[in-house]
């Protein structure tokens, strides 16, 4: 038996659609549709304190916007059941609970927000079912724009960890100029560094001997080290793929000193990804100096395919 199913998730800067068909038979998921709007709530969170500002009013319409296509495209594939969480900046906002009731009454979709340790939890469930590393211990790294999840995996035991750094805040918060120059850049290296030191200094980095890594920056970084076009980034073409430290340290220079327009026509990435992609780039090569890693291994899937996996595996419908 098939079941359509979607999920959602409802990030700092994006609003993601995954529109699949559980097969049963085959206890796997079939990705038939993806779907992404940028929504920019990162953008409209107010205060200089991120614990009491406030989403406001034009992040909700332009939410709404993105949910009503949703709807257009979930109904068009006949979905039966669509799963929606809310992630990053959102679960920080003052304003949250009315922002996601509007949400909810004008488009009819419940999302229910995720704290830092369910989307680490919900990310590696979606990374295990595609990249299999059996019992061996490994670190997933999520990297996302509002904030960074870690899950150490070892057998059944995982350890979380969340950090709220990821490309979009590091941007705004450093990189003023464009392009962004080597002064701003080292300082937001040793920002980077620093902060790598007083939020993680609980991983036993002896522990780690993989590293697998997933969102917009990683998938990014994997497609133009082996030259994947736009057509082909997918899961059958991009989960797996190694990137050597090496490799992104040279892709780090090149991009350093692009403009970012130059980063539009020279990778093929639009404005917005363009525009954060230097601030990843230096995010995800500490990361990696960090935990002493040489290798990267890169997940397209991630918590779109978790979200399915954990809303089939509580109805029953996965053995």
């Amino acid at each position: 038996m098939c079941r359509r199913l979607a999920s959602i998730d409802l990030g700092t800067h994006t609003a993601r659609l995954l529109i699949a068909e559980w097969d049963e038979a085959c206890q796997r998921i079939i990705p038939i549709a993806r779907y992404r709007t940028y929504v920019h709530l990162g953008d409209a969170f107010h205060g200089t304190n991120h614990h009491d500002g406030n989403l406001s009013m034009s992040a909700a319409v332009r939410v709404v916007n993105a949910f009503r296509e949703f709807n257009r495209a979930v109904h068009e594939f006949g979905v039966e059941t669509t799963i929606a969480a809310a992630t990053g900046v959102i679960r920080q906002a003052g304003n949250r609970d009315e922002f996601l009731r509007v949400l909810k009454e004008e488009t009819g979709i419940d999302v229910r927000v995720m704290s830092g340790e369910e989307e680490a939890r919900l990310t590696v469930t979606g990374v295990s079912h595609a990249i299999h590393r059996g019992n061996d211990p490994h670190l997933v790294v999520d990297l996302g724009g509002g904030s960074t999840e870690f899950v150490l995996v070892q057998e059944h035991v995982w350890q979380t960890w969340s950090i709220a750094v990821g490309a979009s805040v590091l941007t705004e918060r450093f990189l003023h100029t464009d392009p962004p120059g080597k002064q701003a850049a080292w300082s937001l290296r040793k920002f980077i560094r620093q902060h790598l030191v007083i939020e993680l200094d609980r991983i036993p980095l002896q522990q780690v001997i993989s590293m697998v890594g997933t969102g917009g920056t990683i998938v990014t970084i994997g497609a133009l080290v082996h030259n994947i076009s736009g057509n082909n980034l997918d899961p059958d073409h991009v989960n797996g793929l190694e990137v050597a430290r090496g490799s992104i340290q040279e892709l780090l220079a090149q991009t350093i000193a692009l403009k970012r327009q130059e980063r539009v026509r020279r990778y093929g990435l639009d404005g917005w990804r363009a525009h954060v992609f230097p601030a990843g780039l230096l995010l995800a090569a500490e990361i990696m100096d960090f935990f002493g890693m040489d290798q990267l291994t890169v997940c397209f899937s991630d918590i779109l395919e978790g979200l399915i996996w954990k809303y089939v595996e509580d109805k029953g419908y996965a053995n």
